[in-house]
């Protein structure tokens, strides 16, 4: 792996993704905190932000373990960051219990829902709107979805006031050319 890591470096023009792909394997396989800072900041720079944050996490990590906590929070701070914005939230999460490690508590806030129309309607009132709209009565909605019938009631109440609607008619109305379960 080494060896194939001293081609990429070696690479002639330089590719500064291979460059920094290459620095990056180098700084996991030898546990070395500032190749993998350099990766990082080499990755910075190209299409792959991910890989940079994932350069970012894994250079905070190593520099957590060297106690040099200020410096792995900035890493970490900076995947996290990266993170969020292209909603890898598991990533996120994992860098946040990183960071919790270290006396820092981020939290994961993903886009608000709507608060009315049909983006404002959680997975299981879609569903439920979409059985209650084909004609199904709570019982039977309830028997469809393997819920009880007060959960389908529950579920049409909070879709009715979310779609401005008052009655099954009306639903069914609304629902005509548009696929609620999206």
């Amino acid at each position: 792996m080494l060896q194939a890591t001293e081609l990429l470096e070696g690479e002639r023009p330089a590719i500064p993704l291979f460059t920094g792909v290459a620095r990056y394997a180098r700084g996991i396989l030898e546990g070395d905190a500032p190749a993998l800072v350099g990766a990082a900041e080499l990755l910075q720079s190209s299409s792959r932000p991910l890989l940079c944050a994932a350069a970012a996490e894994d250079a905070g990590g190593q520099l957590a373990r060297a106690d040099r906590g200020d410096e792995a929070l900035d890493r970490l701070n900076a995947a996290f960051d990266t993170y969020m914005g292209h909603e890898a939230l598991a990533d996120a999460r994992r860098v946040g219990r990183q960071l919790r490690r270290l006396g820092v508590h981020r939290r994961i806030v993903s886009r608000p829902r709507a608060k009315t129309g049909w983006d404002s309607l959680t997975d299981s009132e879609r569903r439920v709107v979409n059985v209650i709209a084909q004609g199904a009565t709570n019982r039977s909605a309830a028997e469809r979805l393997h819920v009880t019938p007060h959960t389908v009631k529950a579920h049409l109440h909070n879709a009715f006031a979310k779609l401005g609607v008052n009655s099954r008619a009306q639903l069914s109305k609304l629902t005509q050319g548009t696929d609620p379960t999206k």
